[in-house]
């Protein structure tokens, strides 16, 4: 039996190298933390070349005009044993166990960072020295490990030197200022060309790298980015577009803006969950409940909402747009881990959420923050491509986004609940882009923001859903404080808008004491009656806050009392000037009735007597009647013309006078055509105009009779009268009038069925649809329909005089007509009459 065992093919260097890390930024990213873990100070990132260079394939070194990054700090160094043994040993790291050093949570453990070199160019110059020793250069061709077609070529084939230099030699030879101890890393012949677009989207990812609330306890730490090809390009560029210069940490640092936040923890034992909700700079509550998370410790979360003008404060303070920036970061020990947050980057499924439920659920655009998780055991394993976490049950516990939610949606959903239920969003009835630009203004300040609802109104709905906002089992909460001062303030507003408010109620009265009456009154105690409730309900959720100030509530009930007391008063003087009036109603309307009937009987009598004087009596009642009504019709004409005709002479006649006049004249000859109808055709009283009569009955006896004058093949009529009936005095002339337009307007739309349907909806309306299978209203005039009834408005291509006419005959009938739509009953127009 004969022993085997792995073999390391030299192309293992580029599986761990740049076919595993395969984005620049997380490349360079890496060479900083090993900075940081070297407890260096700062580090320096200088790009060369990068504009104009001599990069080609044939060359075997680097030359003075070859693209290169080069990254220096001022750590501990190595010496040659450290490079030796440690550095270029694949997957060793000493920071396996050690957890920390230099007061600093050390960065990485995995031993492949250092392959990020490969990632960012083809060769590899490392210049390192400890303190006390001299340089040490090692230099590397990465090229020399590709070699596919070669079985036996090992990774421990290739060998390397490493050169001592003493200090005269090293600053001679390299042209870098001398330094105690530190490295640096000088890669060049890059691989991807650094436009100015990309370095600035490096020195982003910079700002993110680390957490400022973590990083720093015990020493600072600082990155600068060094390019001098684009000293040009900055002249040109915004502060936050800038290449050269200091990496500040920006992440969180500037958002002192008011907006609505909450911040949780796990302590270091995991024993216990701690949560903080802020709104606009005053803290609602703070909740301590038993941690359920058992893989889960010494963990931060902190989540900010981002409101309209939230958003315009961030662009303003940062220099970059909320939505650019990301949403919720990474943090492990101190440092981001990419890509979560980024643009994009939906890797907690807020925005798929989101989808289910627009209104209802906050996504990345709406909110910024970070999660900072302290790993002192390593339950959070990094992947070797330094993009992401591995999704074991620690990462499921934090972020699981299903009931049983993890830790992350535990804290995420309430402050969602607070966003959605309890301050509705902050909307703002202005738009985002005039906030944006009213909030860059010099002059703007906080005091001028505009929301849809007051700050009371939306103060007292927070205290209202604060419970449904924690929602928590009560065994697992250890302890719950609401603020005080907050549900103090907010009694204290409510007392003063309710002082004012009863003020005014006061003041109205008062005012108008002489001219009060009972819809001033109702209309002031609808007014009681609405403050009322609104301290009613307020203090019902009031009375779940034990700890509010009893002397805060007590003022606010003597306030109701008060508006109770008033109330009770103006309702009783309410009651009775109510009766008073209707005591004197009925008395006006007893005479008004008295005197009316009066009047009728002695116009009836005296109209008889002179008609009696004047006329003949060889004529029938019939003719007396038509004559009657023909002179009175036909002296309307005369005038009517005469007037028109001087007008028209003296070029005084607008269009719409000659309209209006020719409207009335053709009505009062219709009226005068539809006297001889009547006459003729039936046994009608006819003596005068108006008589007392049963208007259904009216119009179906008419349409019987005019239906006379058609063939079937021409017009045929059908009348439904729904046992209605309405009996009242009317002009029978008017009627006709209305019934003939209609009829008319039937014929030039080429309808040949009419139906009129006659129903009482209630007992003193009579309601009359008219209805045709004609062509209809024509399509111009569905959407403003009440045109077609304006004079010289016409829908069949006559005078425009004929509905109009009907309108103003039913005036006189106190009827209505309005158009109700085509296809309604037959296929044609279909109209409503409405007769009173």
């Amino acid at each position: 039996m004969s022993k085997v065992h792995f073999r390391t093919h030299a192309l293992l260097k580029s599986i761990i190298g740049k076919d595993l890390i395969t984005d620049d930024n997380i490349a360079v990213l890496e060479l900083v933390k090993n900075s940081f873990d070297a407890g260096s100070k700062k580090v320096d990132i200088t790009f060369k070349n990068i504009l104009k260079n001599d990069d080609s394939d044939k060359i075997k070194f680097p030359t003075d005009a070859s693209s290169k990054l080069i990254i220096k700090d001022e750590g501990i160094g190595m010496a040659e044993f450290d490079i030796t043994e440690k550095w270029l040993n694949i997957a060793y790291s000493e920071k396996k166990e050690k957890k920390e050093e230099f007061g600093r949570v050390l960065a990485g453990n995995k031993g492949v960072g250092r392959f990020s070199c490969d990632r960012l160019g083809r060769f590899l110059t490392i210049y390192s020295k400890k303190k006390g020793e001299p340089y040490n250069k090692l230099f590397i061709d990465w090229k020399v490990f590709e070699k596919e077609s070669q079985m036996d070529f090992n990774i421990q084939d290739v060998e390397f030197e490493i050169e001592n230099l003493n200090e005269k030699d090293f600053i001679s030879s390299t042209g870098y200022s001398k330094f105690e101890s530190g490295t640096i890393l000088e890669i060049a012949f890059l691989r991807e060309y650094w436009h100015s677009n990309k370095i600035v989207s490096l020195k982003r990812q910079l700002e993110r790298l680390i957490n400022p609330n973590q990083a720093f306890k015990k020493s600072d730490f600082g990155v600068k980015i060094i390019a001098s090809e684009f000293v040009q390009h900055d002249k040109e560029q915004e502060d936050y577009n800038k290449i050269n210069g200091d990496v500040k940490n920006k992440i969180f640092e500037k958002l002192d803006f008011r907006t609505s936040s909450i911040q949780s923890r796990i302590d270091a034992k995991g024993e216990f969950i701690t949560t903080t909700l802020q709104d606009r700079g005053n803290e609602i509550f703070l909740l301590k409940e038993k941690n359920t998370f058992s893989q889960l410790s010494n963990i931060d979360i902190s989540i900010f909402y981002l409101s309209t003008y939230a958003k315009a404060y961030f662009t303003k303070q940062t220099g970059i747009k909320s939505v650019d920036f990301g949403s919720i970061f990474l943090f492990i020990n101190g440092f981001r881990i990419p890509p979560y947050g980024n643009d994009g980057d939906d890797w907690l499924g807020m925005e798929n959420r989101k989808g289910q439920g627009y209104s209802r659920y906050l996504g990345t655009r709406e909110i910024v923050g970070r999660i900072e998780v302290n790993d002192d055991n390593e339950k959070f394993k990094i992947i070797s491509s330094r993009s992401g976490v591995v999704n074991n049950i620690a990462f499921e516990q934090l972020t699981k986004s299903t009931a049983p939610f993890g830790y992350y949606y535990k804290t995420f959903r309430r402050l969602e609940r607070f966003v959605v239920e309890g301050i509705k969003w902050d909307s703002s009835p202005i738009d985002s882009i005039t906030i944006e630009k009213e909030v860059n203004d010099k002059k703007w300040d906080e005091s001028k923001e505009i929301y849809l609802e007051d700050s009371l109104v939306r103060n007292k709905r927070i205290l209202e859903v604060i419970k449904n906002i924690i929602d928590s089992k009560k065994d697992e909460i250890v302890d719950l404080k609401i603020n005080e001062d907050f549900v103090k303030q907010i009694i204290s507003e409510q007392t003063d808008r309710a002082k004012a408010e009863l003020e005014n109620v006061l003041n109205t009265i008062k005012e108008k004491s002489k001219e009060l009456s009972p819809e001033i009154i109702a209309d002031v105690l609808n007014k009681i009656s609405q403050n009322s409730d609104d301290i009613k309900a307020f203090s019902s959720v009031l009375s779940t806050y034990s700890d509010t100030s009893k002397k805060e509530i007590k003022g606010l009930s003597l306030i109701q009392d008060s508006l109770q007391s008033k109330y009770s008063e103006l309702q009783k003087q309410k009651d009775k000037l109510e009766e008073k009036l209707r005591i004197e109603e009925e008395a006006r309307e007893k005479a008004e009735k008295e005197r009316k009937r009066i009047e009728e009987e002695l116009e009836l009598e005296k109209e008889k007597n002179t008609y009696l004087r004047t006329s003949s009596r060889s004529l029938s009642e019939d003719a007396k009647g038509l004559v009657h009504n023909i002179k009175i019709t036909s002296k309307n004409i005369s005038t009517s013309v005469d007037n028109l005709y001087d007008k028209i002479l003296n070029g005084k006649a607008k269009e719409a006078e000659i309209l209006k006049a020719l409207s009335n004249i053709k009505f009062q000859a219709e009226k005068a055509l539809k006297i001889s109808k009547i006459i003729t055709r039936s046994n009608f009283n006819t003596e005068k105009n108006e008589q007392i009569i049963d208007v259904a009955k009216y119009v179906a006896q008419y349409i019987e009779i005019y239906s006379d004058i058609y063939e079937k093949n021409e017009l045929e009529f059908e009348v439904i009268n729904k046992n209605a009936s309405l009996t009242k005095k009317a002009s029978i002339l008017d009627i006709s009038v209305i019934l003939d337009d209609l009829i008319s307007n039937s014929e030039k739309a080429s309808a040949k069925n009419v139906l009129i349907e006659i129903q009482n909806p209630s007992r003193d309306t009579l309601k009359i649809i008219f209805s045709d299978d004609g062509k209809g209203v024509p399509k111009k005039f569905l959407e403003s329909p009440d045109q077609i009834f304006e004079l010289g408005v016409t829908t069949t291509d006559g005078s425009g005089i004929g509905l109009n006419s009907v309108r103003t005959a039913l005036k006189s009938l106190k009827g209505t007509i309005e158009f109700i739509g085509n296809g309604k009953k037959l296929k044609g127009a279909c109209f409503e009459i409405l007769i009173n």
